[in-house]
Protein backbone atom coordinates (compact mmCIF):
# COMPACT_ATOMS: atom_id res chain seq x y z
CA UNK A 1 0.00 0.00 0.00
CA UNK A 2 1.54 3.31 -1.10
CA UNK A 3 0.72 6.26 1.12
CA UNK A 4 1.14 9.94 0.39
CA UNK A 5 1.15 12.81 2.84
CA UNK A 6 -1.92 14.99 2.31
CA UNK A 7 -2.20 17.14 5.45
CA UNK A 8 -0.66 18.02 8.79
CA UNK A 9 -2.45 18.18 12.13
CA UNK A 10 -1.81 21.70 13.42
CA UNK A 11 -3.58 21.72 16.80
CA UNK A 12 -6.54 20.67 18.85
CA UNK A 13 -9.67 22.72 18.25
CA UNK A 14 -12.58 22.80 20.68
CA UNK A 15 -13.28 20.54 23.62
CA UNK A 16 -14.39 17.25 22.10
CA UNK A 17 -11.31 16.09 20.19
CA UNK A 18 -11.72 18.27 17.11
CA UNK A 19 -8.51 18.97 15.20
CA UNK A 20 -7.36 21.78 12.96
CA UNK A 21 -5.54 20.37 9.95
CA UNK A 22 -3.77 22.09 7.08
CA UNK A 23 -3.58 20.64 3.60
CA UNK A 24 -1.65 21.85 0.56
CA UNK A 25 -3.01 18.92 -1.47
CA UNK A 26 -5.63 20.15 -3.92
CA UNK A 27 -7.13 16.69 -4.39
CA UNK A 28 -7.46 16.09 -0.63
CA UNK A 29 -8.92 19.58 -0.09
CA UNK A 30 -11.47 18.91 -2.84
CA UNK A 31 -12.38 15.62 -1.15
CA UNK A 32 -12.82 17.38 2.21
CA UNK A 33 -14.96 20.08 0.56
CA UNK A 34 -17.16 17.42 -1.01
CA UNK A 35 -17.64 15.77 2.38
CA UNK A 36 -18.56 19.10 3.95
CA UNK A 37 -20.99 19.96 1.14
CA UNK A 38 -22.76 16.62 1.48
CA UNK A 39 -22.45 16.57 5.29
CA UNK A 40 -20.99 13.08 5.00
CA UNK A 41 -18.09 11.28 6.63
CA UNK A 42 -15.04 10.45 4.53
CA UNK A 43 -15.62 6.90 3.28
CA UNK A 44 -11.97 5.83 2.99
CA UNK A 45 -9.61 5.91 5.97
CA UNK A 46 -6.69 8.27 6.31
CA UNK A 47 -3.56 7.09 8.09
CA UNK A 48 -1.39 8.50 10.87
CA UNK A 49 1.94 6.87 11.67
CA UNK A 50 2.62 5.59 15.18
CA UNK A 51 5.98 3.91 15.83
CA UNK A 52 6.54 3.60 12.07
CA UNK A 53 3.21 1.85 11.45
CA UNK A 54 0.33 3.50 9.54
CA UNK A 55 -2.82 3.43 11.69
CA UNK A 56 -6.18 3.97 9.94
CA UNK A 57 -8.53 6.74 11.10
CA UNK A 58 -11.96 7.66 9.77
CA UNK A 59 -12.97 11.30 9.44
CA UNK A 60 -16.54 11.80 10.74
CA UNK A 61 -17.06 15.48 10.05
CA UNK A 62 -15.36 18.30 8.17
CA UNK A 63 -15.71 22.08 8.40
CA UNK A 64 -13.74 24.44 6.18
CA UNK A 65 -12.02 27.06 8.34
CA UNK A 66 -9.94 29.18 5.94
CA UNK A 67 -7.77 28.80 2.84
CA UNK A 68 -6.07 25.43 3.44
CA UNK A 69 -7.32 24.88 7.02
CA UNK A 70 -10.04 22.43 8.05
CA UNK A 71 -11.59 21.38 11.35
CA UNK A 72 -12.13 17.62 11.40
CA UNK A 73 -13.32 15.01 13.85
CA UNK A 74 -12.10 11.42 13.80
CA UNK A 75 -14.38 8.58 14.85
CA UNK A 76 -11.93 7.34 17.51
CA UNK A 77 -10.76 10.69 18.94
CA UNK A 78 -13.43 12.07 21.24
CA UNK A 79 -11.53 14.19 23.76
CA UNK A 80 -8.65 16.64 23.90
CA UNK A 81 -6.27 14.18 25.59
CA UNK A 82 -6.47 11.83 22.60
CA UNK A 83 -6.40 14.75 20.17
CA UNK A 84 -3.09 15.98 21.63
CA UNK A 85 -1.48 12.61 20.81
CA UNK A 86 -1.80 13.30 17.07
CA UNK A 87 -1.01 17.03 16.99
CA UNK A 88 2.01 17.71 14.79
CA UNK A 89 1.68 14.48 12.81
CA UNK A 90 1.11 14.10 9.09
CA UNK A 91 -2.08 12.62 7.67
CA UNK A 92 -1.58 10.12 4.85
CA UNK A 93 -3.93 8.79 2.21
CA UNK A 94 -3.58 5.87 -0.16
CA UNK A 95 -1.99 6.92 -3.43
CA UNK A 96 1.34 7.89 -4.88
CA UNK A 97 3.31 10.83 -3.47
CA UNK A 98 3.38 13.87 -5.75
CA UNK A 99 6.85 15.42 -5.72
CA UNK A 100 6.16 17.75 -8.62
CA UNK A 101 5.76 20.86 -6.48
CA UNK A 102 8.97 20.71 -4.44
CA UNK A 103 11.55 18.00 -4.91
CA UNK A 104 13.83 19.71 -2.41
CA UNK A 105 11.70 18.23 0.37
CA UNK A 106 13.76 15.07 -0.24
CA UNK A 107 16.99 16.69 1.02
CA UNK A 108 17.94 15.04 4.30
CA UNK A 109 16.02 11.82 3.59
CA UNK A 110 17.80 8.51 4.16
CA UNK A 111 17.88 6.32 1.06
CA UNK A 112 17.61 2.57 1.57
CA UNK A 113 18.03 -0.11 -1.07
CA UNK A 114 15.27 -2.58 -1.85
CA UNK A 115 16.87 -4.93 0.70
CA UNK A 116 16.93 -2.22 3.38
CA UNK A 117 20.66 -1.43 3.16
CA UNK A 118 21.49 2.23 3.77
CA UNK A 119 22.69 3.89 0.55
CA UNK A 120 23.15 7.31 2.17
CA UNK A 121 21.49 10.65 2.79
CA UNK A 122 20.10 12.94 0.07
CA UNK A 123 22.36 15.98 -0.04
CA UNK A 124 20.61 17.73 -2.90
CA UNK A 125 18.23 17.18 -5.78
CA UNK A 126 19.53 17.86 -9.29
CA UNK A 127 16.97 18.35 -12.05
CA UNK A 128 18.40 17.54 -15.45
CA UNK A 129 16.15 18.13 -18.49
CA UNK A 130 15.18 14.48 -18.87
CA UNK A 131 16.15 13.04 -15.50
CA UNK A 132 15.97 13.88 -11.82
CA UNK A 133 18.88 12.71 -9.67
CA UNK A 134 19.46 12.55 -5.95
CA UNK A 135 22.99 13.34 -4.86
CA UNK A 136 24.01 11.03 -2.03
CA UNK A 137 25.85 13.24 0.47
CA UNK A 138 28.32 10.68 1.80
CA UNK A 139 29.59 9.44 -1.58
CA UNK A 140 28.58 12.27 -3.95
CA UNK A 141 26.96 9.55 -6.06
CA UNK A 142 24.07 10.52 -8.33
CA UNK A 143 21.06 8.25 -7.99
CA UNK A 144 18.34 8.46 -10.67
CA UNK A 145 14.96 9.27 -9.15
CA UNK A 146 11.65 8.36 -10.77
CA UNK A 147 8.49 6.57 -9.73
CA UNK A 148 9.50 3.19 -11.16
CA UNK A 149 12.46 3.06 -8.76
CA UNK A 150 10.62 4.39 -5.69
CA UNK A 151 9.30 1.58 -3.47
CA UNK A 152 8.43 3.46 -0.29
CA UNK A 153 8.22 7.07 0.83
CA UNK A 154 7.89 7.81 4.55
CA UNK A 155 7.77 11.53 5.26
CA UNK A 156 7.54 11.04 9.03
CA UNK A 157 10.74 9.00 9.33
CA UNK A 158 12.34 10.71 6.28
CA UNK A 159 13.11 7.45 4.50
CA UNK A 160 13.08 6.55 0.81
CA UNK A 161 13.31 2.87 -0.09
CA UNK A 162 14.31 2.48 -3.71
CA UNK A 163 15.42 0.02 -6.33
CA UNK A 164 19.02 1.06 -6.78
CA UNK A 165 20.39 0.36 -10.28
CA UNK A 166 23.20 -2.20 -10.42
CA UNK A 167 26.67 -0.75 -9.87
CA UNK A 168 25.59 2.42 -8.03
CA UNK A 169 26.38 1.13 -4.53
Amino acid sequence: MALRSVAQIAKGYGKEGELLIRSESDSFSELLQECEDKAEALKEPVFIYFDGVPVPFFINSVHHRSNNAWVVTFSTIRDNAHAEEVVGRDIFQEGEEDFSEDLNLLVGFTVLSEEGVKVGTVGRVIEYPSNICLEIKETETLLPFHEELLLEFNRESKVLRMRVPEGII
